[in-house]
């Protein structure tokens, strides 16, 4: 044995070149742009995986609620349970549709009407600010355009019933599959540490997602239910179309809220002859949205999942940018599926760190997670 060979723990460091940074630069920057290309081009098919994902997330957190309740959780088994999740998700699913597409058609002759009805307000800016300014709202009402902006959510709202079935089949794919995930891991890593490895790497995922998006839904519900009981006080036109909506939005974060907040009041504008029903409006919705987005939420989520308010951000541009609204509602998770696995490799690991809020991100992994070769 050669007297230069040294011990198998160590690890020997060799010295990069000065062009071997720029290399590297080079190939992150080349990647990253192919990935954004192939998710752009590629959105007719990943959005709706993406979304069986999610769905698919949910449905196992809502089977695992299920199991632990102490009425039914014993007699249930983990396929009955998921089962029993599925159809519950459904029917709830269509009810809300059902009442979402039933009171968007009772607003829609509201909404056409909207900018009609709000020359009373544009009027009384104009007393007191003078004709000017009143021009200039006429100016910024036309363009905003309210009848576009709603024909847009009709769009939107029939695009999401249209991918239901597949998204539906997806899931229905998934859920039959996860049987099947033991053995699968079995036989991609033989060796029962690299295994473990890779499970605590999925799990983890899985456990961060799946916890936010629970967290969210109940969030959103709390917020759904005590702004439609102060939409009910003041009398608004179609009640459980905004309930909805404003479930539906609040999984968006920040910008969903006050989009929650303003399409409602705008609304309630078309409806009531006095500013009064509507001040109440806005002030009620404003007010749970911001109690529960800067006190309940952050109380139940604690570090549920560790990104920067910058990070939260841009990543709802970002993915809005390239699968437009749909991409609002993945942003969070996929970003923060994105930081958990960056952080589990020592390449990647400082890119997790500036992504995340208070940079205690996961520790790499001891071993590549990659299936092993066996040595002949």
């Amino acid at each position: 044995m050669s007297s230069e060979s040294q011990d198998p723990g160590e690890t020997t460091k060799v010295p990069e070149s000065g062009t071997e940074p720029i290399i590297r630069m080079a190939a992150i920057s080349i990647t990253v742009a192919l990935c954004v290309a192939l998710l752009t081009i590629g959105a007719g098919f990943l959005v709706p995986i993406a979304e069986a994902l999610i769905v698919w997330f949910i449905l196992n957190r809502f089977a695992l609620q299920l199991r632990r309740s102490p009425v039914i959780g014993p007699m249930l088994g983990n396929g009955t349970s998921i089962a029993l999740a599925a159809v519950l998700i459904t029917l709830i699913g269509l009810v809300g549709v059902y009442s979402g597409v039933r009171s968007f058609l009772n607003a829609g002759s509201q909404a056409m009407s909207l900018q009609t009805s709000m020359d009373p307000v544009i009027h009384f800016i104009a007393r007191v600010l003078g004709t000017e300014t009143s021009l200039v709202v006429d100016y910024v009402f036309d363009r905003i355009g309210f009848e576009t902006l709603f024909q847009k959510l009709a769009l939107g709202l029939l695009g999401l019933i249209n991918q239901f079935g597949v998204v539906a089949i997806y899931v229905a794919f998934l859920v039959v599959d996860q049987a099947f995930f033991d053995a699968k891991m079995r036989a991609l890593y033989p060796d029962p540490q690299t295994r473990a490895h890779a499970k605590a790497f999925l799990a983890d995922i899985s456990r961060q997602i799946s916890s936010y998006l629970w967290i969210m839904t109940r969030v959103s519900l709390m917020t759904t239910v005590l702004s439609f009981v102060v939409m009910l006080g003041v009398g608004l036109d179609s009640p459980d179309f905004w309930a909805i909506l404003i479930f539906v939005l609040n999984f968006i974060p920040t910008i969903g809220s006050i989009l929650g907040t303003i399409l409602p009041t705008f609304f309630a504008l078309v409806q009531f002859d006095s500013l009064g029903p509507v001040i109440i409006l806005l002030a009620g919705i404003g007010s749970v949205q911001f109690v529960i987005g800067n006190f309940v939420f952050p109380k139940m989520a604690g570090e549920t999942l560790n990104m920067s308010l910058f990070v939260t951000i841009f990543s709802l541009f970002f993915w809005g940018s390239i699968w437009g609204i749909t991409g609002m509602f993945l942003a969070v998770p996929l970003t923060a599926i994105l930081v958990i696995v960056l952080s589990r490799f020592r390449i990647s690991r400082q890119v997790a760190i500036m992504l995340s809020k208070n940079g205690q991100v996961g520790t790499p992994n001891p071993e590549p997670i990659a299936p092993e070769t066996r040595k002949t």
